[in-house]
């Protein structure tokens, strides 16, 4: 299943925090509450999060590429070692 990150960034703008951590559950491995705290530990906002998700999901680009991208997207890096930290 193909996951259309833009139209989903869309969606998050419009959609309450609970609804946007749902639909995150829904497409990882991670439960709402795991969500829930990602997002309030990195004080990332949803679209951000979605970004990173994106730049993290995006085949075409190196690693260099993705930490940069992601570095500079406003509370990217924090949101990043949350996930990695559920990861580890």
């Amino acid at each position: 299943m193909s996951i259309d990150w833009d139209a989903l960034a869309n969606k998050a703008a419009q959609q309450t925090d609970q609804e946007f951590h749902d639909e995150l559950a829904k497409l990882t491995s991670l439960n709402t509450t795991e969500i829930d705290n990602f997002i309030s530990e990195s004080s990332i906002s949803n679209a951000n999060a979605v970004k990173v998700l994106k730049e993290i999901n995006d085949a075409t680009r190196s690693n260099n590429q993705k930490a940069t991208a992601i570095a500079s997207i406003d509370s990217g890096v924090g949101f990043l070692v949350s996930l990695v930290g559920k990861v580890v």
